[in-house]
């Protein structure tokens, strides 16, 4: 197992790799310095034993563009080399971020067509 991080004082970069794969920690505010650091965990070439790359971005609080540009490239990234690509938390900023860009990654656990806000279903009324 080999982990890596590279803190700084805009946000958190954090990856170990796995048996079969890796996870990506994030966290804080992620800018345009934590881009090398980003690309280094995200968009370098995989080990041959890696077939899941799975983020954990649910404790950002603030995003760039260029910083969320690296997260949607990374599933393509991985997609392309054959791997598998999800999501495990993601904070209500990246998610909205998401949803303005008009970008949907896959979410670990998430059931297909279900949106993640669970919508109540209004009473019935009573049968006589």
């Amino acid at each position: 197992m080999t982990t890596a991080t590279a803190d700084l004082v805009e946000g958190r970069v954090a990856w170990m790799h796995l048996a079969d794969g890796m996870v990506v920690q994030l966290g804080g505010m992620l800018t345009d310095d934590n881009l090398p650091e980003l690309r280094g965990a995200l968009l370098s070439p995989f080990v041959s034993s890696c077939r899941d790359v799975v983020v954990d971005a649910g404790e950002v609080v603030d995003v760039t563009e260029s910083a969320l540009a690296v997260l949607v490239a990374a599933k393509d990234w991985a997609d392309h080399h054959g791997r598998r690509f999800f999501i495990s938390r993601m904070s209500p900023l990246v998610r909205a971020a998401l949803e303005v860009c008009e970008v949907t990654l896959p979410e670990l656990g998430a059931k297909p067509g279900l949106t993640t806000a669970t919508t109540i279903p209004a009473p019935r009324a009573a049968a006589d």
